[in-house]
């Protein structure tokens, strides 16, 4: 790989790439009984604009590697970022006022319920051949252990979905797209961590995360598929009945 193989951010008109890109990587057992027998063009198509919208958020980034001939994506991580100092400092105010002098603020109950909503809401807009109960179970599965690894960590990136297409796994594309944001949580030199998850039968991730140096915190597992899943379409999907995930973070360091 030479240097015209670089991340470099997304842009807004590449959401339904993006969405494609993600839909054609997802054929694990596992997303496959989430998803179902969906064709992923159909699947991206439901999934774009959510990614548009997300790309209008401040604190999330998407960066993707292009094909230097065709200029077609062929590898994207999507990041959550940290806050802002500015938000940081609007926050810290907040906590000092009270809840009484700052009623636009948050419990973390109340958070959690609107966090809910927005699930449930995104959810519902998924083709009727998903598997909707278990997308959502899942999904706040995963954000409750986010919320036990990190705790009261404020700072830190956490790396939501990676994809690189088929034809062009296996040439460090990946590694690239996450080499660039440990750069960049060592250069603020604060304490910024890097947060992600992954299935633990992902042997390749799972070796590609601990040679980065993460380290493993925590596990999130599904101990009974059988409660969202038919006999017949486990057996379809391989016969497996559990699923895990697993958490990593990556600590910064010293430079």
């Amino acid at each position: 790989m030479d240097l015209e193989w670089l991340p470099t951010e997304a842009k807004p008109s590449d959401s339904h790439e993006i969405a494609s890109l993600f839909a054609q990587s997802w054929t694990s057992p596992f997303t496959q009984l989430q998803f179902g027998p969906l064709e992923p063009h159909i699947l991206a198509k439901t999934m774009a604009p959510r990614i548009s919208r997300q790309m209008g958020m401040p604190n999330v980034r998407f960066d993707v590697i292009r094909h230097p001939t065709t200029q077609t994506i062929v590898s994207v991580a999507q990041w959550t970022l940290p806050s802002s100092e500015e938000q940081q400092q609007q926050q810290g105010e907040e906590d000092e006022e009270g809840t009484a002098a700052s009623p636009h603020q948050e419990t973390q109950e109340q958070n959690n319920e609107h966090q809910l909503f927005e699930d449930e809401s995104y959810v519902n807009t998924l083709p009727d051949e998903c598997n909707k109960s278990l997308i959502l179970a899942f999904t706040i599965g995963l954000r409750n252990l986010r919320q036990q690894v990190l705790q009261n960590q404020k700072k830190y990136y956490s790396l939501e979905n990676l994809a690189t297409h088929s034809d062009f796994r296996g040439k460090g594309l990946a590694r690239r797209l996450i080499e660039q944001v440990l750069a960049q949580a060592d250069d603020k030199n604060d304490d910024v961590l890097v947060y992600l998850e992954t299935a633990s039968d992902n042997l390749t991730a799972m070796g590609l995360y601990k040679s980065l140096g993460f380290e493993e915190r925590g596990r999130y597992r599904i101990e009974d598929l059988r409660e969202f899943v038919g006999r017949e379409e486990l057996e379809r999907c391989g016969g497996v009945t559990e699923h895990t995930h697993v958490a990593f973070v990556r600590y910064p360091k010293v430079l």
